[in-house]
């Protein structure tokens, strides 16, 4: 199958809009501009035609896009080119380029961005262990922390509660209010396993 791929330096001229398909996965979509720069026969450069391009985005790329793109910000975008043709309001025929993107990233030539590393089940909302304090108490039983650094309650999927109550075999005695789950396992997955059940 034949396609135009396409990679565009320009500006985000509207504010990033996350959306939801009917099979629940996320879609982000925006508009950008870019302006290119041409020398006249004295030598001097001067902007040329601008030309507007949509842009959508899918699943984690538009998680992601949704989050950290805003109006205004230097992008490049690269993806696979079509040109969408519509009837405009006043019955007027209308072409509109759009960009399936595959990699939406700032164009650090203009300005500084900081990088954050997710994963693609945190960005879709689908990764439990993403909770800041699940990680804590991951990070602390991993590097051999006292149990006073680890968050109260933990249950086997690595879910924070607060209001976590013993299994009947672990209630000897011990008030829900100071039992401790702790689990281990890599905090990019579900993959948890519980290591120690602790009573106060």
């Amino acid at each position: 199958m034949n396609e135009t791929r396409i990679t565009v330096h320009g500006n985000v001229v509207s504010e990033p809009v996350e959306r939801r398909a009917r099979n629940g996965s996320p879609y982000t979509t925006f508009r950008i501009a870019t302006t290119p720069y041409r020398r006249t026969a004295d030598g001097r450069f001067v902007d040329g035609e601008t030309s507007f391009y949509n842009v959508i985005a899918f699943n984690a790329l538009a998680a992601n896009a949704g989050t950290a793109l805003r109006k205004g910000h230097p992008v490049i975008v690269e993806g696979k080119l079509s040109i969408k043709q519509y009837v405009s309001n006043e019955g007027q025929p209308r072409t509109s380029p759009e960009i399936d993107a595959d990699h939406i990233g700032h164009d650090l030539s203009w300005g500084r961005a900081s990088f954050e590393r997710v994963s693609r089940a945190a960005a879709l909302g689908h990764d439990r262990t993403a909770d800041p304090d699940v990680q804590a108490a991951v990070r602390a039983l991993a590097e051999g922390g006292s149990l006073e650094q680890r968050p109260a309650h933990v249950d086997a999927d690595g879910v924070v509660d607060d209001d976590y109550d013993l299994p009947d075999d672990l209630s000897d005695g011990a008030s829900g209010e100071g039992a401790q789950i702790l689990a281990t396992g890599d905090p990019e997955t579900d993959d948890y396993e519980v290591v120690d059940r602790l009573s106060a």
